[in-house]
């Protein structure tokens, strides 16, 4: 079978062979959102900064949808592929595939037609309010791509392969980092940011189809398995509506931090804007590990070997700790420079140091809670993540509600409630590791 299997061998070194393109091809991945606000920092200044902040509890939406989808396709590829079983795996992916097309499009379209209903529950500011709209439209179409881009990269990397998908997001990413500054040279403004984004989704989708009908006879789109069957999609739906409802719930969160913010003008929402792209930094980073996790661990019980999964907690834990350390020395050391890296102006970034300095400390905790929460995916346990993220979201919430009354700073507020919800998850999530619950449907733990 095409793959790895990562319950054979030495785990460590599997799992750093598994995190180390991950974590590269995340990053990359991520550089859509990051050099679109390099450009439009750079290029176009504080609206542009606002316009871009204020599509980005929308964009939460489509990834939220997404996310319930990559959980879903992490888990069950990665134990049907620790199992063997090859045909069962080709009908997995094939009711993946259509699925995730059919509600790929269904989110796009629903986007666009609330743009305007979106943006003025966020009390987004009058002159910002057309290219912010514009941006969203392109952005939305250009998701269609993206969906089924993530979703094949997915599979691949639950298999145990990460140095593939690392190859098909330096391609997509160098597209867009090449056309950004172009588009918006040419008078595109920020729209030009959303062209590209939508080109070179389209592009890595494209590279990402080949390549399997090329490469992988399991992995492949085959019209053949191209069926809604009930069976599989009742596991995505178990394992994917807690993700996507985890994640909607981040965005509504998103939509109360922005309105937020408005309310001090578009300096504010800018620092907001620059201070939230560490935030961004940092759960990029984490991501890979709790991917890395969730494939080791998804591997392991469709191997048999589910009395061992401590052993990939143990070295998970171990993994995060650098990481950790460099998330501490560039909020404690550098946010300045950081920030200096998205827009010049030194009012903005003053504002939004401040707010680094309040979510930064919490923030060092972020790849240690998401090799817990990878854990906890890989069993299969999704609703003590959803229920996790409920807690946390109402607790950051309530703090912003009471603290918006009061003499406090709008940003300071949000930052306060940031650093609250994340403090609540991490205790959560671990509570419950300890806890055993996990064990629960489990064959094999001893």
């Amino acid at each position: 079978m095409y793959g790895k299997d990562l319950s054979k061998g030495n785990l460590k070194k599997n799992m750093i062979l598994l995190l180390i393109p991950l974590m590269l091809s995340t990053f990359l991945y991520s550089l859509y959102s990051i050099v679109d606000g390099i450009f439009v920092g750079k290029l176009i200044g504080e609206s542009g900064v606002s316009a871009f902040t204020n599509c980005f509890p929308l964009l939460l939406v489509i990834q939220s949808i997404l996310e319930g989808l990559i959980v879903s396709a992490s888990v069950m590829v990665s134990q049907l592929f620790g199992s063997k079983e090859e045909k069962k795996l080709k009908e997995f992916v094939g009711v993946l595939y259509l699925f995730t097309i059919i509600i790929a499009i269904l989110s796009s379209f629903l986007m666009i037609l609330f743009s305007d209903l979106w943006l003025t529950l966020l009390d987004t500011p009058r002159e910002i309010f057309k290219i912010t709209k514009q941006y969203i439209i392109i952005y939305s179409i250009g998701s269609i791509f993206n969906y089924l881009f993530v979703i094949i990269m997915e599979t691949i990397k639950a298999v145990g392969n990460s140095k593939t998908p690392l190859l098909f997001v330096i391609i997509s990413t160098t597209v867009n980092i090449v056309l950004d500054p172009i588009f918006i040279k040419l008078g595109y403004g920020i729209t030009g940011t959303a062209f590209a984004t939508l080109i070179s989704m389209l592009i890595g989708m494209i590279i990402a189809i080949i390549y399997l009908k090329k490469n992988s006879e399991i992995l492949k789109i085959d019209l053949n398995y191209l069926k809604l069957n009930i069976k599989y999609l009742k596991q995505i739906f178990k394992l994917g509506i807690p993700i996507i409802a985890e994640e909607l719930f981040v965005a509504l969160v998103a939509i109360v931090a922005i309105n937020t913010v408005n309310k001090d003008g578009l300096i504010s929402i800018a620092a907001y804007g620059i201070a939230d792209k560490l935030s961004d930094a940092i759960y990029i980073i984490s991501l890979s590990f709790k991917t890395m996790t969730t494939v080791t661990v998804g591997q392991f019980i469709g191997s048999g070997k589910s009395n061992e999964i401590k052993k990939v907690m143990k070295e998970g834990i171990k993994l995060s700790i650098i990481p950790s350390l460099l998330v501490l020395i560039t909020v404690t050391i550098f946010p300045r420079q950081f920030c200096k890296i998205f827009i010049s102006s030194d009012e903005v970034i003053e504002k939004a140091i401040k707010y680094i300095m309040i979510i930064g400390l919490p923030y060092v905790m972020s790849p240690i809670k998401k090799v817990i929460q990878g854990f906890i995916a890989g069993t299969g346990h999704t609703k003590i993540l959803f229920m996790s993220i409920c807690i946390s979201n109402i607790v950051e919430v309530s703090t912003i509600l009471i603290l918006r009354q009061t003499i406090i700073p709008n940003l300071i507020a949000l930052g306060i409630g940031a650093a609250l919800w994340l403090i609540v998850d991490m205790l959560i999530v671990t509570i419950y590791y300890f806890s055993n619950r996990w064990k629960n449907g489990l064959k094999d733990i001893s």
